[in-house]
Protein backbone atom coordinates (compact mmCIF):
# COMPACT_ATOMS: atom_id res chain seq x y z
CA UNK A 1 0.00 0.00 0.00
CA UNK A 2 1.21 3.68 -0.82
CA UNK A 3 0.79 6.83 0.83
CA UNK A 4 -1.57 8.00 -2.32
CA UNK A 5 -3.62 4.43 -1.79
CA UNK A 6 -3.77 5.84 1.65
CA UNK A 7 -4.60 8.99 0.97
CA UNK A 8 -7.66 7.89 -1.27
CA UNK A 9 -8.99 5.75 0.74
CA UNK A 10 -8.43 7.71 3.90
CA UNK A 11 -10.19 10.24 1.53
CA UNK A 12 -13.43 7.92 0.54
CA UNK A 13 -13.71 7.17 4.21
CA UNK A 14 -14.24 11.27 4.91
CA UNK A 15 -16.30 11.51 2.32
CA UNK A 16 -18.68 8.77 3.16
CA UNK A 17 -19.07 10.17 6.46
CA UNK A 18 -19.43 13.32 5.01
CA UNK A 19 -22.46 11.77 3.32
CA UNK A 20 -23.66 10.69 5.95
CA UNK A 21 -23.25 6.81 4.46
CA UNK A 22 -20.91 5.69 7.32
CA UNK A 23 -21.87 6.67 10.40
CA UNK A 24 -20.92 6.04 14.07
CA UNK A 25 -21.70 6.24 17.52
CA UNK A 26 -20.31 9.29 18.88
CA UNK A 27 -18.53 7.75 21.91
CA UNK A 28 -17.55 4.60 19.76
CA UNK A 29 -15.92 7.97 17.09
CA UNK A 30 -14.29 9.35 19.67
CA UNK A 31 -12.46 6.30 20.90
CA UNK A 32 -11.54 5.18 16.89
CA UNK A 33 -10.13 9.41 17.37
CA UNK A 34 -8.78 8.70 20.55
CA UNK A 35 -6.74 5.63 19.51
CA UNK A 36 -5.73 7.79 15.75
CA UNK A 37 -4.62 10.39 18.30
CA UNK A 38 -1.89 8.36 20.16
CA UNK A 39 -0.78 6.72 17.20
CA UNK A 40 -0.21 10.63 16.22
CA UNK A 41 1.73 11.14 18.99
CA UNK A 42 4.23 8.44 19.02
CA UNK A 43 4.81 9.02 15.77
CA UNK A 44 5.70 12.52 16.87
CA UNK A 45 8.27 11.41 19.23
CA UNK A 46 9.45 8.79 17.00
CA UNK A 47 10.17 11.50 14.28
CA UNK A 48 11.18 13.87 16.75
CA UNK A 49 14.00 11.21 17.67
CA UNK A 50 15.13 10.82 14.13
CA UNK A 51 15.56 14.37 13.65
CA UNK A 52 17.99 14.33 16.92
CA UNK A 53 19.91 11.09 15.58
CA UNK A 54 20.27 13.25 12.38
CA UNK A 55 22.79 15.48 14.19
CA UNK A 56 25.12 12.50 15.66
CA UNK A 57 28.69 13.08 16.65
CA UNK A 58 31.43 10.68 17.85
CA UNK A 59 32.54 9.46 14.08
CA UNK A 60 35.84 11.39 13.91
CA UNK A 61 37.71 13.47 11.93
CA UNK A 62 38.43 11.49 8.81
CA UNK A 63 37.01 12.66 5.54
CA UNK A 64 35.18 8.97 5.25
CA UNK A 65 33.92 8.89 8.64
CA UNK A 66 32.50 12.54 8.27
CA UNK A 67 30.73 11.01 5.21
CA UNK A 68 29.38 8.23 7.20
CA UNK A 69 28.18 10.26 9.38
CA UNK A 70 26.63 12.97 6.74
CA UNK A 71 24.94 9.34 5.39
CA UNK A 72 23.52 8.51 8.34
CA UNK A 73 22.53 11.82 9.49
CA UNK A 74 20.59 12.04 6.01
CA UNK A 75 18.71 8.65 6.40
CA UNK A 76 17.62 9.58 9.70
CA UNK A 77 16.08 13.39 7.82
CA UNK A 78 14.27 11.43 5.61
CA UNK A 79 12.88 9.03 7.58
CA UNK A 80 11.75 11.95 9.77
CA UNK A 81 10.20 13.60 6.79
CA UNK A 82 8.60 10.40 5.94
CA UNK A 83 6.79 9.56 9.35
CA UNK A 84 5.13 13.58 8.74
CA UNK A 85 2.90 11.60 6.18
CA UNK A 86 1.77 9.00 8.36
CA UNK A 87 1.15 11.99 10.89
CA UNK A 88 -1.01 13.56 8.82
CA UNK A 89 -2.80 10.08 7.98
CA UNK A 90 -3.78 9.28 11.54
CA UNK A 91 -4.92 13.26 11.89
CA UNK A 92 -6.88 12.61 9.06
CA UNK A 93 -8.80 9.07 10.30
CA UNK A 94 -9.01 11.16 13.94
CA UNK A 95 -10.90 13.53 11.56
CA UNK A 96 -13.10 10.94 9.57
CA UNK A 97 -13.97 9.17 12.92
CA UNK A 98 -15.19 12.28 14.10
CA UNK A 99 -17.31 13.49 11.61
CA UNK A 100 -18.96 10.21 11.50
CA UNK A 101 -19.77 10.36 14.85
CA UNK A 102 -21.06 13.83 14.57
CA UNK A 103 -18.28 15.59 16.64
CA UNK A 104 -17.35 18.87 13.68
CA UNK A 105 -15.52 21.19 16.06
CA UNK A 106 -13.68 17.92 17.63
CA UNK A 107 -12.88 16.78 13.82
CA UNK A 108 -12.00 20.27 13.06
CA UNK A 109 -9.10 20.44 15.29
CA UNK A 110 -8.15 17.10 14.13
CA UNK A 111 -8.01 18.91 10.65
CA UNK A 112 -5.79 21.68 11.55
CA UNK A 113 -3.30 19.42 13.02
CA UNK A 114 -3.13 17.32 10.05
CA UNK A 115 -2.55 20.80 8.31
CA UNK A 116 -0.06 21.56 11.05
CA UNK A 117 2.13 17.96 10.21
CA UNK A 118 1.69 18.98 6.11
CA UNK A 119 3.30 22.31 7.16
CA UNK A 120 6.24 20.72 8.84
CA UNK A 121 7.02 18.98 5.61
CA UNK A 122 7.30 21.99 3.23
CA UNK A 123 10.12 23.62 2.32
CA UNK A 124 11.03 27.10 3.71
Amino acid sequence: MTIETSRADIARFKQQAQAGTVKFDPAAARRCAEMYDRQADQLIDLRQRLEAASETGGFGGFVSAQQIQAGFGHKARDAAALLDHYIEAAYRMKEAFLISGGLLQEADSANAAALRAIETRVPR
